[in-house]
């Protein structure tokens, strides 16, 4: 294996996996590799359409995420992994794995995932709130917790802000052993 080292950042639709990231990656001086922002770009220079385009385009950003992973020595990748794809596609990547798994109590994330505005390619204003609810609720009845990809797992609660700074030392610390 490689001296490349990636965190990988799991956990529930708005637990606050972003927001960790990029802080953790200013602590870290990686760079954060996020699949929103990838997704983003694509709507900004394709369009955004219906929620066929909208699934297609979420592929392709996670295979801009992986081929940006494959390239990047230590990264923080930011994402909502599928459990029976994701593991598999990040062994791949020929690097130590550390995943921080962004514990949230569910209703909190659906609080958060409803009052959050994103860019307009995600369809959410096209939402009605039964809809969101209805989704929210279909994540949370299927989601798994961890990815669990067998190195280190960080948990950390996400209901409250989070010491970024000694999240990052404790990572620094995995690092030396």
């Amino acid at each position: 294996m490689s001296d490349n080292v990636h965190v990988i950042v799991s956990g529930l639709p708005a637990s606050g996996k972003s927001t960790l990231s990029r802080t953790l990656g200013k602590h870290l001086g990686w760079p954060v590799i996020d699949k929103d922002e990838i997704l983003e770009a694509l709507f900004d220079s394709l369009g955004t359409g219906d929620h066929e385009h909208r699934h297609r385009l979420s592929r392709a950003g996670d295979e801009v995420l992986f081929k940006l992973a494959a390239h990047t020595e230590h990264a923080v990748l930011d994402n909502w992994w599928h459990h029976e794809t994701a593991p598999q596609r990040l062994h791949r990547l020929d690097a130590r794995l550390i995943e921080v798994f962004c514990d949230c109590d569910p209703a909190l994330a659906a609080q958060r995932f409803q009052a959050r505005t994103r860019h307009p390619g995600h369809l959410d204003p096209h939402l009605t709130q039964e809809q969101a609810a209805e989704r929210v609720a279909a994540v949370r009845a299927t989601f798994r917790g961890p990815l669990r990809l067998g190195g280190p797992l960080l948990t950390v609660d996400t209901a409250r802000p989070v010491d970024t700074a000694a999240l990052a030392e404790e990572i620094s610390a995995l690092l030396t052993i």
